[in-house]
């Protein structure tokens, strides 16, 4: 007894050393990133202004969504109540509120991993004499080229991704923590909605009316300081300014851009409603048989498929590492050699995206292809096939 006690001891110091090596990586990347583009005059955060500047303008009493900040797609595209969240930054300096926000994005993106790391090292089988220390690496090199991006240009994505796992992890120890993170990534990215539509499949319906619930009150609460045709308004005008902003964003990697790419078909909508029918065809069915797929995995699922579904940065396919991690636990398990080189072919279309990486002329071409695009919704495919849809739990 005394011999496993130790043995157990052991296997848990290792792996919190391995967590605290991994930290003080990221944390060195980190810094040696910021301070490379404050010396060469890179540390931009452009996304990040367009939230100080347009929370500092709406607290000198003016309308934040009538303009753009900085860049001509610099449109506030965040709800009127998300100005109350980002208040604390109109009172500082922006080099102040810089350094905040990549602190921040720091330890969301920390915490993400190790939360994700412990879930999915627990579902792998065989693993009481291994940590998959490993795991942790690969989920940076993973995305290492949508982090640098995210840092660089200062958006929020990082945070979203934090709201999700830990939202996760509470799932299944206090609901209650589940809906306040999942509301708040709601609040923030109200698109996300399709990612939980699988609570509803799945008949989640507490969780369900807790998520509304305190959606609902972050919503109102602005009425508290507000009368109310000024606050319908703000949300008139916000509206307006997404509209404006689809305008101006340029991807390759949607689902709309690769139709139009490669069919030829120009609609902004039908091939992502079109996948989008589809997959939730694919869950009602699976949940019908009865098969070898949670919530968990379809929440996953969603949350990888919505930088595919709308027209957004690339740096947002930093959401798809869940999705990218228990498909890597599902590898792990079956151990399939052929299966592990599709995976490697899709991550490097998924990770490579780089003109510093590829040169100029073969980056170009990458990024117009929509290779991460593909990749992406190659990973999202490949995850269904892994699961073994034809096998019951």
């Amino acid at each position: 007894m005394e011999k496993n006690e130790n043995s157990s001891a052991f296997m848990a110091e290792r792996k919190y050393l391995g967590y605290l090596i991994f930290g003080i990586f990221l944390l060195l990347f980190t810094a040696l990133m910021v301070v490379v583009e404050i010396k060469n005059g890179r540390f931009w955060t452009n996304d990040l202004k367009v939230y100080y500047d347009a929370t500092s303008d709406y607290f000198r009493g003016n309308n934040p969504y009538l303009k753009p900040y900085g860049l001509s797609s610099g449109f506030f595209k965040y709800p009127p109540p998300t100005l109350y969240f980002f208040w604390i930054y109109s009172k500082l300096n922006f080099f102040t509120v810089q350094i905040i926000h990549i602190a921040l994005s720091f330890l969301a993106f920390l915490f993400s991993v190790l939360i994700l790391h412990k879930a999915i090292v627990g579902r792998i089988k065989e693993n009481a004499q291994k940590q998959y220390n490993g795991i942790l690496w690969l989920a940076f090199v993973f995305v290492a080229i949508h982090l640098v991006r995210e840092f660089h240009l200062g958006n929020i994505n990082l945070l979203l991704l934090f709201l999700f796992v830990n939202g996760l992890f509470w799932h299944d120890r206090n609901g209650k923590w589940t809906a306040l993170s999942w509301s708040l990534l709601l609040l923030l990215k109200p698109f996300l909605l399709l990612v939980f539509l699988p609570l509803l499949f799945y008949k989640k319906w507490k969780l369900s009316l807790q998520i509304a619930g305190v959606s609902i009150f972050f919503m109102l609460l602005p009425l508290v300081i507000m009368e109310w045709t000024n606050y319908l308004d703000l949300w008139q005008y916000w509206l307006t300014a997404i509209l404006k902003h689809g305008d101006y964003q340029v991807t390759f990697d949607s689902l709309s851009a690769l139709f139009q790419h490669y069919f030829r078909i120009k609609s902004e909508w039908g091939p992502s409603f079109m996948f989008g029918f589809l997959f939730l065809s694919i869950m009602g069915w699976t949940i019908y048989k009865n098969l070898t797929f949670s919530v968990i995995d379809w929440l996953c699922f969603f949350l990888a498929f919505s930088p595919s579904f709308f027209k957004t940065d690339t740096q947002h396919f930093i959401l798809s590492l869940p999705l990218i991690l228990l498909l890597l636990k599902e590898l792990i398990n079956q151990r399939s050699w052929y299966r592990w080189s599709i995976f490697v072919l899709l991550m490097a279309g998924f990770s490579l995206n780089s003109n510093d990486l590829l040169g100029k002329n073969l980056g170009k071409w990458v990024t117009e292809s929509g290779l991460l695009g593909i990749s992406n919704l190659g990973l999202m495919v490949f995850f269904i096939f892994q699961k073994n849809p034809l096998k019951r739990t």
